[in-house]
C-alpha cells in the first residue's frame, strides 16, 4: 500500500483490552480559523451481546490553518519510558501550504482519555517507508539509505551513525537500551560485511551474529526478541525471525534452533500470545490482510486467516489471558466482522461469512504435564544409568584384584590387600 491509501484508512490498536481507533478531519466551524483534529473512539467488547459498544471518544486540535492537510502516519501502544507503562502513541503529519515541510507530531492518549503532544519535528522530505513507533516512545524511519529516530531522549532528530547495507529494527525487553539497528555494516578495506548491534538510546554496539546470524539479515522481514540478556558484555537473547523464504526461524543466541515454513509471503509483523494453559501462539501479519499462527511448543502453523484489516493481541474478554482480534471489516465507530479466539476454546465472532478459520488442533491441554512426565522418566532413567556403571566399575575392580591374588598364588608370593580391596573382595 502506498501511504496515501493508508491514510484513507481507520487506524485501530488495542489498550487494556479494549480497541481505539483514530481518523483525522476537518474540525467543526464555520471561521476562517478552521482547521483539522484528530478523533478518537474507545471500544470495550460485551459478551453477553456479542459485540463492542462505545466506551470513550475525544478529539484534539491538529491544526488550524484551513488550507494545511492532517493524516495519520501510524499508531501503536507502546511502553512509556517515563511512566514505566504502555500507552497508545499516534504518529500525524501535517502538510505545510509551502512545499517542502512537512510537520510531525507524536501524541499519546493518557488515562483520562486526553491526547497529550508527545514529540514534534519538522522534515524537509515526507516519510514514505519503513516507519516505526518504538518503546520510548522513540520514532525510528529509513530514508534514502540512511536511519533516522528521535524521541525525548534524543532532543531532536538524529542518524544512526553507522551504515548499514542491510538492516532490521527490533526491541529487547531490558531496562536499558530497548530500541536496537541490527545489519550489516560494510568494510572495504577488509571486502567483507560486519554483523553489528546498534542501541539508539545508548549507541552501544554488540556483536550482531549473536541475535541474528549474517546470511539472514538480508533476507529477514521483521523479528521479535522473546528473551534477552547482556552477559560480560555480550548479547544473548532468543528471537523469533520472519524471512522473505516464507520461513519462520527461531534463534538461540545466533543458532537456529526451529523452522516452520509460512503460508503466505511478505511477512511485516510478530506478535506474541499467552494462552495460559495451551502455551504460547506467534502471530504474524502479512500484507495483503493475511494472518497466520504458530505454536511456540510444537512450531508449526496453527491457523490462518485473509481478508484481514487489522490483528490486535489483548485480553478482550476479561479473563487473564491473551486472545487475538482479528478485524475483517472496519469502520471508524464500529467493528462490523471481527474474530476474537485464543484457539484454546474461546471465540466470538460477528459479521463474519465463514465462522471457523482453517486451523489446526491446539496442543493438549495436558501437554506440559505430559511434558513434565517425561522429564522425570529421562531423569530416573538416567539415574538407573549411573547406578549401573557404577556396579560395572565395582566389578571391574573385583576382577582386577582377583587377577592379581591368582599370579601371586602361581609365584608364590602373598598377596597383601588394603582394606577398601578387602571390601571390594567380599
Amino acid at each position: 500500500l502506498q501511504p496515501e491509501d493508508l491514510y484513507r484508512n481507520p487506524h485501530r490498536l488495542s489498550h487494556c483490552g479494549k480497541t481505539i481507533s483514530f481518523h483525522c478531519k476537518r474540525a467543526s466551524g464555520t471561521n476562517d480559523s478552521e482547521g483539522s483534529e484528530l478523533i478518537f473512539c474507545c471500544l470495550s467488547f460485551e459478551r453477553e451481546g456479542n459485540s463492542f459498544l462505545k466506551a470513550a471518544d475525544g478529539a484534539a486540535v491538529i491544526s488550524r490553518k484551513r488550507l494545511a492537510r492532517v493524516d495519520i502516519v501510524k499508531c501503536k501502544c507502546v511502553t512509556d519510558a517515563k511512566k514505566r507503562a504502555t500507552a497508545p502513541c499516534i504518529l500525524v503529519i501535517t502538510k505545510s501550504e509551502k512545499r517542502g515541510s512537512f510537520q510531525y507530531s507524536l501524541l499519546t492518549l493518557n488515562s483520562s482519555n486526553q491526547l497529550e503532544p508527545c514529540i514534534e519535528f519538522k522534515l524537509p522530505y515526507q516519510m514514505k517507508e519503513d516507519v516505526y513507533i518504538l518503546q520510548g516512545p522513540t520514532v525510528l524511519w529509513s530514508h534514502e539509505g540512511g536511519i533516522f529516530y528521535t524521541s525525548l531522549q534524543a532532543g531532536g532528530v538524529a542518524q544512526v551513525p553507522i551504515h548499514f547495507s542491510h538492516s532490521v529494527v527490533g526491541e529487547l525487553p531490558l531496562h536499558k537500551g530497548q530500541v536496537f539497528v541490527l545489519g550489516l555494516q560494510n568494510l572495504p578495506e577488509e571486502s567483507t560485511n560486519q554483523t553489528l548491534v546498534y542501541f539508539v538510546e545508548d549507541g552501544q554496539v554488540f556483536d550482531g551474529s549473536m541475535v541474528l546470524p549474517q546470511p539472514y539479515i538480508s533476507i529477514t522481514q521483521c523479528i521479535l526478541v522473546v528473551v534477552a540478556d547482556r552477559v560480560d558484555g555480550v548479547l544473548k537473547c532468543d528471537v523469533v525471525a520472519a524471512t522473505a523464504n516464507r520461513q519462520l526461524v527461531y534463534f538461540e543466541n545466533g543458532m537456529v534452533t526451529d523452522v516452520c515454513q509460512l503460508p503466505f509471503e511478505q511477512p511485516e509483523n510478530i506478535q506474541v500470545v499467552n494462552t495460559g494453559r495451551c502455551g504460547y501462539l506467534f502471530v504474524v501479519s502479512f500484507r495483503e490482510g493475511h494472518v497466520c499462527t504458530v505454536w511456540k511448543e510444537t512450531f508449526q502453523v496453527a491457523a490462518l486467516w485473509s481478508g484481514v484489516c487489522s490483528i490486535h493481541v489483548d485480553d478482550f474478554v476479561g479473563c487473564g489471558t491473551d486472545q487475538m482480534l482479528l478485524v475483517f471489516k472496519d469502520r471508524f465507530i464500529a467493528l462490523e466482522g471481527f474474530l476474537i479466539t485464543d484457539l484454546c476454546g474461546i471465540s466470538y465472532s460477528h459479521g463474519l461469512d465463514t465462522e471457523a478459520p482453517k486451523t489446526s488442533p491446539p496442543p493438549p491441554e495436558n501437554y506440559l504435564l505430559t511434558l513434565q512426565a517425561l522429564e522425570s522418566r529421562l531423569q530416573s532413567g538416567l539415574t538407573v544409568l549411573q547406578e549401573l556403571q557404577r556396579e560395572v566399575t565395582v566389578k571391574e575392580s573385583v576382577l582386577q584384584q582377583s587377577v592379581k591374588a591368582l599370579t601371586d598364588v602361581v609365584l608364590e608370593r602373598e598377596t597383601v590387600l588394603t582394606q577398601h580391596e578387602q571390601v571390594l573382595c567380599m
